[in-house]
């Protein structure tokens, strides 16, 4: 039996986005999860957050809401929840629940990192076309602009965060009509935490492609561990 360790940048388990994750997955697949914010409390949360002039990785919290964490601070609890994953849960590969680049993660599993993942894979479907982007943050818009344009994509980046609620299919809403008034080709919504809905205003929208991270970071995930067809309801 396999079993699947996800890694959040937030606090564990991650009840918005697994049990999805795993409706790709056969039913006797196990999962663990681990979680960079588990057992913090909300002062050492915030110590955790962006120093000046960084931009910031958007984090889930239970209570609600969201908040910004920096990457170089977080990066040390992202390797103890790999560890713990693999020699404590015995898992067979870890799947890192954030869009950054988790390239300084050691591990003796395989690491599905998304910071490298995600981009190789839309910037090739991206190719010729107008890109449009949809970030959780507005703080991070200018970065991923400057991230494509190195790959020779000039996209058009907006943002909606998945954690405000229903208000977020209002901010998917808004979005969106920038995409499509800006004529893209092709959406990419990069947020592990954006959820169907907002896939689906979106398309209704802009009338064009989309691509979901959480939806093509599980496809990813078992086509390497060889489960077969997907199990969707």
């Amino acid at each position: 039996m396999h079993r699947i360790g996800f890694a959040t940048i937030a606090q564990s388990p991650r009840d918005d986005v697994v049990p999805v994750m795993r409706r790709y997955f056969p039913e006797d697949i196990a999962v663990s999860e681990a979680g960079c914010l588990d057992g913090l409390t909300r002062v050492e949360i915030d110590a955790l957050g962006p120093d000046e002039g960084e931009v910031g990785i958007v984090a889930r919290l239970k209570e609600g809401g969201s908040t910004l964490l920096s990457h170089k601070k977080i990066l040390p609890r992202m390797q103890d929840c790999v560890d713990s994953l693999i020699n404590e849960q015995g898992v067979d590969v870890v799947v890192i629940l954030c869009g950054a680049d988790w390239t300084d993660v050691k591990a003796s599993r395989l690491v599905i990192n998304p910071g490298r993942l995600f981009p190789s894979v839309i910037g090739a479907l991206a190719h010729g076309r107008r890109l449009g982007i949809i970030k959780p943050s507005a703080g991070q818009v200018e970065q991923e602009r400057d991230r494509y344009r190195t790959m020779g994509i000039d996209a058009v980046v907006t943002s909606a965060s998945p954690y405000e609620g229903n208000a977020r299919l209002e901010l998917a809403q808004a979005a969106a009509e920038q995409l499509r008034d800006a004529e893209c080709d092709l959406i990419w919504m990069t947020c592990i935490g954006m959820d169907s809905s907002m896939r689906d205003i979106a398309a209704d929208v802009t009338g064009k492609p989309i691509v979901l991270a959480h939806a093509l970071l599980a496809r990813i995930t078992a086509e390497l561990l060889g489960v077969g067809d997907p199990v969707l309801a």
